[in-house]
């Protein structure tokens, strides 16, 4: 064997014990910190989140709320409701009946509690006046009916008259929605 100095003895000890600590720090306390951090780090996303779903929790209220309001206003109606009928209707009113070129129906299918009613109509030659009094009947927030877009053009055959397409939007209440 080999003898060792009292020297070496302390160096070789105070080396075991250096390497202990580095041990106890490398395989105890770094991992524990290592995981506090990791635990820290994941309650701060899940509480993040929590308040995003609480938010999501307050969106949807609101929005259930408004969806239970326009029901309500679609039972209010009347039953036989036809958006094409009442856009005729609203145009004989405003004496602009006689200005249709085309009436086109459409109707968009949705798994929510609504369906969307479209109808897209083309006006040749009317005047501003007649075309204001047309759109001021025809948004009927009691009826759920607005206007979806509108393009207007001067006409160029008859002055001081226009061409303006429109479509128009109405909400119904789903029959295959209420069904299930």
């Amino acid at each position: 064997m080999i003898k060792l100095t009292s020297r070496d003895r302390i160096v070789l000890a105070a080396g075991g014990v250096v390497l202990l600590i580095f041990l106890f720090l490398q395989f105890g306390i770094f991992p524990l910190m290592e995981s506090r951090d990791r635990l820290e780090r994941g309650i701060a996303e899940r509480e993040k989140a929590l308040v995003e779903m609480a938010e999501l929790q307050v969106q949807y209220r609101e929005l259930h709320g408004k969806a239970n309001t326009l029901l309500d206003q679609l039972v209010r109606r009347q039953n036989d409701f036809s958006l094409f009928s009442f856009l005729e209707q609203m145009a004989a009113r405003s004496d602009v009946k006689k200005n249709i070129t085309y009436m086109k129906p459409s109707e968009t299918a949705t798994d929510g509690p609504f369906k969307e009613i479209l109808v897209e109509m083309k006006l040749q030659a009317v005047s501003l006046k007649q075309l204001v009094d047309f759109l001021q009947l025809v948004e009927s927030p009691e009826n759920v009916v607005a206007l979806q877009r509108i393009s207007i053009q001067e006409n160029t055959k008859e002055k001081a008259t226009l061409d303006v397409i429109i479509q128009v939007v109405s909400l119904d209440r789903n029959p295959e929605a209420e069904a299930r």
